[in-house]
């Protein structure tokens, strides 16, 4: 299909993947309205988007966003809304009854998407199936029977949610039993498993899975060097090949008949270097850009899927050793990882989440709100 001139919407401009998904919409043809928060939002500062709405509230506050929507929706501005984080597109889930009677959407099936979101449902069915994850309690155990199968220490990770925030470790039972009976950490609403040791290294699959349950898009990243220093999001990614890593996230991903985008993280300790499974993202990360510097064009069959169009095929021979960072993090990383002079700091066939020389603006801005946020988000972490 020709995309040439179709209105595309895209939520949640302060998204750093938004300079890859607007550069990659602009070679497409698309008229792009994005929806920013602020002035310095990727979204905003970009060159290729024709039209920007700015509503500050909607970052945080998804009743406002839903006034917005309810806004702009109806309005026969668009074709089709392409959001980029799990609480917007939550929103046009909850009210795709009237949304979908003026748009498409542009992201995974709602059923898959809220499958994934459960980070206990992706361990569970991960267990039953075979599929490599760390030792995780089930629902149905005790905390005794699940102690009896894992050593500490453990790790206590919301069930829903994204990045870092109200991760705990226990290094004992005496710990476990403190951030539970305290109230910090409610059993119910957390994934309690194995702690990786030295399990900074990740894989992530970049899949697409089309409407017919046919894998489109099959390749694989490693990634490393987490800011925050142990507890943070991984700053670099390099293209690489496991194919069994792979098959595996095509495995999970069709087990739960996914239908769409998503990426499949596993966690690699250094004690046996077996990649498990940690979760799965519906969403498109700013890393996907690695993809797309290998030859797979996923926002293309994003929207070829959302117009019910034949998905073209990204099953090819990619290059390894394409890597795209977090240049912001991975500078911070370099300062105060002991491993900075392990693995050297490339620069030859890599490339920035967000910095482009055809569209420079954007890394500038977003470096701003980086500066910005970043004591705030600090703070966030360590709690």
């Amino acid at each position: 299909m020709d995309f040439k001139g179709v209105r595309v919407l895209v939520l949640d401009g302060y998204g750093r993947q938004c300079a890859i998904v607007l550069k990659e919409l602009h070679d497409l043809g698309c008229v792009i309205t994005t929806l920013c928060v602020s002035k310095h939002d990727v979204g905003y500062t970009s060159k290729y988007v024709n039209a920007k709405i700015l509503e500050p509230q909607t970052r945080y506050d998804m009743e406002e966003l839903k006034k917005v929507l309810d806004r702009e929706i109806p309005s026969g501005k668009y074709d089709v809304v392409f959001p980029m984080l799990e609480p917007a597109t939550q929103v046009l889930y909850d009210n795709k009854d009237n949304y979908r009677q003026y748009v498409k959407f542009a992201c995974a099936d709602e059923e898959g998407f809220i499958h994934a979101e459960d980070k206990q449902l992706t361990m569970e069915l991960c267990m039953k199936n075979g599929i490599p994850c760390p030792i995780t309690k089930l629902d149905e155990e005790s905390m005794d029977e699940f102690l009896e199968k894992v050593s500490f220490p453990l790790i206590l990770k919301p069930r829903v949610g994204s990045g870092s925030r109200g991760i705990h470790k226990a290094e004992t039972k005496e710990e476990l039993d403190e951030l539970i009976n305290s109230g910090t950490v409610k059993v119910e609403e957390y994934v309690i498993q194995q702690f990786m040791k030295r399990g900074e290294i990740h894989r992530v699959s970049y899949t697409f899975i089309d409407n017919n349950g046919e894998t489109k898009t099959s390749m694989l990243a490693k990634s490393s060097r987490p800011y925050p220093l142990g507890i943070g999001t991984n700053s670099l990614f390099e293209s690489c090949k496991m194919p069994e890593v792979t098959a595996q996230a095509e495995k999970l991903l069709k087990l739960m008949n996914w239908h769409g985008y998503a990426s499949v993280c596993f966690i690699e300790s250094e004690e046996d270097h077996i990649p498990r499974v940690m979760e799965i993202n519906g969403r498109i990360s700013a890393s996907v850009k690695v993809s797309v510097c290998c030859g797979a064009h996923i926002v293309r069959q994003t929207l070829e899927r959302a117009f019910d169009q034949p998905v073209t095929s990204y099953m090819i021979d990619y290059p390894e050793g394409i890597r795209v960072r977090h240049v912001q993090a991975s500078a911070m990383w370099f300062l105060k990882s002991p491993e900075r002079f392990r693995d050297g700091f490339k620069f030859h066939k890599t490339y920035d989440f967000v910095f482009s020389w055809a569209d420079p603006k954007p890394w500038f801005s977003y470096s701003i709100s980086c500066l910005k946020k970043y004591n705030t988000e600090m703070e966030k972490r360590k709690r």
